[in-house]
């Protein structure tokens, strides 16, 4: 059969145990008891393959030896060994119990030997269809998680697809029209100044000159913005960490806005002694976020309004607050802001525009930086947006 099985035979006398034992320990791995609680206990101890028991024994009959045997090793093949007067006992347990086999006495040694051969092929038959339920189950497993491995990739390229989608019809929309119409009006005012050569006073000629100037910072802003938010949606943007003067950064950004700003009477200004603040991030970075935070105070402030530039450090960081007088953001707004993937727009006190990504890349600047953005505001008192940098 190719390997010695390990077989337990119970009998309480002794005589029939070293009969059997010597009969056929050259085929298999003998175990003996003279008792089913010593059985039990050697059931307990050794790998047993067949059980071979003796029907009257004291204390314990065979069939309720095997009642209690078969709920805790359901594999294992039994037989049990009767005398012809105990038939009528042992055939009704033979399904209960699971019995392979009787045995009656007295038993020849060949004939005993083709059923416990018989018995141990059902036992390696039974082992090997559990194998091969268990391995099949595993395989059924392995493939189940191949096949949820392989719909969440699928799923992940199909909304990667969807985002460069949207990304790609926000490129067209701003590309189709918010560029466009700006551009537009440079060719308006370029005409207008061609006609009215010589005849434009200083005063005229100021006004001019002084909304192209704005308007052309606002294309630009809107151009750094949309090419930044693209190169992150495509995971081509990357970080080059420094240390630099916070401070010379935000001086520089009021005064690009200045005269956006004087143009529609508000007051912009650096609300700090000459302390320098250094932080540890990526300037241009940096730049982007003071842009787009000073741009939306001057967006939307008011004329006679105020904005307010701070720096402030703590807890191992320093906090850039921009404090406007502006219109305020509505709750239902704030909360939207950095989680909506709908981009939120508003046109600011004089009708700009801007295409709303401004403070979704803002967050996801100083997120990358190691810092923090906040925002707090009420609506007709004005807005607090800060972000923060770790020194």
């Amino acid at each position: 059969m190719g390997r010695k099985y390990n077989i337990l035979y119970i009998d309480d006398e002794y005589n029939n145990l070293v009969v059997f034992e010597n009969a056929f320990f050259t085929y298999y791995n003998i175990f003996t008891a003279q008792s089913a609680s010593e059985g039990l206990e050697k059931l307990e101890k050794e790998e047993i393959h067949l059980l071979i028991t003796d029907q009257k024994m004291p204390g314990m009959t065979g069939i309720e030896l095997l009642d209690k045997v078969k709920p805790h090793h359901p594999q294992l093949v039994t037989m049990i060994i009767t005398a012809y007067s105990d038939i009528e006992i042992i055939i009704p347990a033979i399904n209960r119990c699971g019995i392979f086999s009787y045995i009656l006495k007295p038993w020849d040694s060949r004939d005993l030997k083709i059923t416990m051969d018989n018995a141990l092929n059902k036992y390696q038959l039974n082992r090997d269809n559990l194998m091969l339920l268990d391995n099949l189950k595993r395989s059924n497993e392995e493939l189940e998680e191949k096949v949820k491995l392989r719909t969440r990739v699928i799923e992940e390229k199909n909304t990667e697809l969807a985002d460069l989608n949207a990304i790609k019809d926000k490129l067209f929309t701003v590309v189709s029209h918010d560029l466009r119409q700006p551009i537009t009006s440079f060719s308006v005012f370029l005409e207008t100044l061609k006609k009215l050569k010589g005849e434009l006073d200083s005063e005229k000629f100021e006004t001019i000159t002084n909304s192209l100037q704005t308007q052309i910072t606002e294309v630009k802003d809107l151009m750094d913005n949309l090419l930044n938010w693209s190169l992150l949606q495509m995971a081509g943007q990357k970080i080059n960490l420094e240390k630099f003067n916070i401070t010379e950064e935000v001086r520089k950004n009021i005064d690009l806005y200045n005269t956006i700003a004087r143009n529609k009477g508000v007051l912009l200004k650096l609300a700090i002694s000459n302390e320098v603040f250094e932080v540890t991030g990526d300037k241009e970075m940096s730049n982007m976020i003071l842009r787009n935070l000073i741009s939306n105070a001057v967006k939307f402030t008011e004329k006679d309004g105020e904005i307010n530039c701070k720096l402030i450090q703590e807890n191992g960081h320093v906090k850039v607050e921009v404090i406007d007088s502006g219109v305020g953001i509505p709750n239902e707004t704030i909360k939207k802001l950095f989680t909506s993937k709908e981009h939120i727009t508003s046109r600011g006190t004089e009708n700009e525009k801007g295409i709303g990504i401004g403070l979704k890349l803002c967050k996801e600047f100083a997120e990358k930086q190691g810092g923090t953005i906040k925002i707090s505001s009420k609506q007709g008192v004005g807005s607090n947006i800060s972000f923060s940098l770790p020194q």
